[in-house]
C-alpha cells in the first residue's frame, strides 16, 4: 500500500507532526509513504533526515490548477491521499486524487466574508468524494457539520502521544538563565495573536517573580509579532521575566522542568502541547476553545479560563503556583488521562485500520 500525506506547510506544527506519527506507523508495517508540502522548511528537512521522500506542491496557497496536476501525477488509483490542510489543499487535493482520499480535519475553517459562500460549497462538495473524514476532536467534528459536511460522515480520532521517554531533564533553567527558585510558566506554539502569548505577558505583573518561557517562532509576521510582544513586556515592566526561546526540537522534554503550562489560545483544534504537558505530569491552564476541554478536565487536570482575559489567566496561574500539591495532583491526573485515552498507539491503530478499509 502507498500513502501520500499532503500537509499544510513546510514548518513544524501540530498537523505536520501528527502526519509524521502516522507515516512512521505505516512504514513500520511495510507501507510506502511519501509527503507533499507547499514549501521547503524545517519539517521538510526533518522528513528527509528520517528517510521520507517529499514533493513540493503549492496546493495550500491558491486554487492554481498546475500544482493540482503535479499532485495528480504523483498518485495512482491505488494510492491513498491523506490530507492535513485547509480549504484550498483539501479541494484541489481531492480533485487531483485518482484513488481514495482520507481528509484529516485538524481545525475548523475560518472564511473571509467575501469568499465564504463559494469556498464553503467547494469544501462541502469535495468532502462527499472522500473515502473517510477524520476530525481530531468532537468540537472540530461539530464545526464541520455546521459548515455543511453531512452529519454522521465524520469520525473522531483523537491525536495521541508517546509516553515512553517522558520526564527527561535538560538543564533548561541554567541554559535560559532562570534562577532555580523562580516559578516558570511555559507556552509552546507559534508566536501569533490567536495563541494568546500577549495575554500571558499581560498576566505577569500579577505574578511576582514568575518567568514566562515562550517556545516557538514568529512564522506569520517574520519577527514583527515577536517585536510587538517584546514592546508590550517592556511597557508592563516585565521584559526581564519573558524568555523568547524560539523553536526547540526538545520542547516536549523541556516541559518536565517547568512548573505549569499555559495555553491561552483564542482558537484550537486538539492542541498537542496540552497532551505533551499532561504526559510530563504538568498542570495546564488553558482556554475552553476547540477540543481543549476534551483534554483538560477543569479542576481535575488543569484550569480553564476565558480567552482574551489576562486577569482570569493570572488568577488561575497564581492559584496553581501557590499550591504545589494541587499542581502535583492535577499533573498526575493529566498523565493518567493521556495514558487511558490519548496514546499514539490508539491513534495510529485506528488510522491504519481506515487505510485498510478504504483500500479494500
Amino acid at each position: 500500500m502507498k500513502v501520500v500525506h499532503l500537509v499544510i506547510g513546510g514548518e513544524i506544527a501540530g498537523g505536520q507532526l501528527v502526519a509524521l506519527q502516522l507515516a512512521h506507523a505505516a512504514r513500520a508495517r511495510g507501507d510506502e509513504v511519501e509527503f507533499a508540502a507547499p514549501s521547503p522548511g524545517p519539517f521538510v528537512d526533518r522528513l528527509a533526515d528520517e528517510g521520507f521522500r517529499t514533493h513540493i506542491v503549492t496546493l495550500s496557497r491558491s486554487f492554481d490548477i498546475l500544482p493540482g496536476l503535479r499532485l495528480r501525477g504523483l498518485l495512482d488509483p491505488r494510492t491513498i491521499l491523506h490530507t492535513h490542510t485547509l480549504v484550498a489543499g483539501n479541494v484541489l487535493g481531492t480533485l487531483a486524487s485518482r484513488g481514495p482520499v482520507v481528509r484529516h480535519l485538524h481545525i475548523e475553517n475560518h472564511f473571509r466574508a467575501a469568499t465564504r459562500p463559494v469556498l464553503r460549497r467547494l469544501d462541502n462538495a469535495t468532502a462527499r468524494r472522500c473515502a473517510r473524514l477524520v476530525a481530531v476532536s468532537e468540537d472540530t467534528r461539530r464545526a464541520y457539520e455546521r459548515q455543511g459536511y453531512r452529519p454522521g460522515s465524520i469520525e473522531v480520532v483523537y491525536n495521541g502521544i508517546e509516553l515512553d521517554g517522558v520526564g527527561r531533564r535538560l538543564g533548561l533553567r541554567a541554559e535560559l538563565g532562570i534562577p532555580a527558585s523562580a516559578p516558570v510558566i511555559a507556552e509552546i506554539g507559534r508566536l501569533c495573536d490567536v495563541k494568546g502569548q500577549r495575554e500571558l505577558i499581560q498576566a505577569l505583573p500579577h505574578l511576582p517573580d514568575a518567568r514566562a518561557v515562550l517556545i516557538g517562532k514568529d512564522l506569520e509576521q517574520n519577527g514583527a509579532f515577536q517585536a510587538s510582544l517584546e514592546r508590550e513586556a517592556e511597557r508592563l515592566g516585565v521584559r526581564e521575566r519573558v524568555v523568547f526561546a524560539g523553536h526547540r526540537n526538545d520542547a516536549a522534554a523541556a516541559l518536565a522542568e517547568v512548573d505549569l503550562v499555559a495555553l491561552p489560545s483564542w482558537t484550537e483544534g486538539l492542541p498537542g502541547v496540552v497532551l505533551e504537558a499532561m504526559a510530563q505530569r504538568r498542570a495546564v491552564v488553558a482556554t475552553p476553545v476547540g477540543g481543549t476541554p476534551e483534554l483538560v478536565v477543569d479542576g481535575e487536570t488543569g484550569l480553564l479560563v476565558p480567552p482574551r482575559d489576562p486577569h482570569a489567566l493570572a488568577d488561575a496561574v497564581g492559584r496553581l503556583l501557590a499550591d504545589p500539591d494541587l499542581r502535583r495532583r492535577m499533573g498526575e491526573a493529566g498523565y493518567r488521562r493521556v495514558a487511558q485515552q490519548f496514546t499514539a498507539e490508539a491513534m495510529t491503530r485506528r488510522i491504519l485500520e481506515l487505510y485498510d478499509e478504504v483500500a479494500a
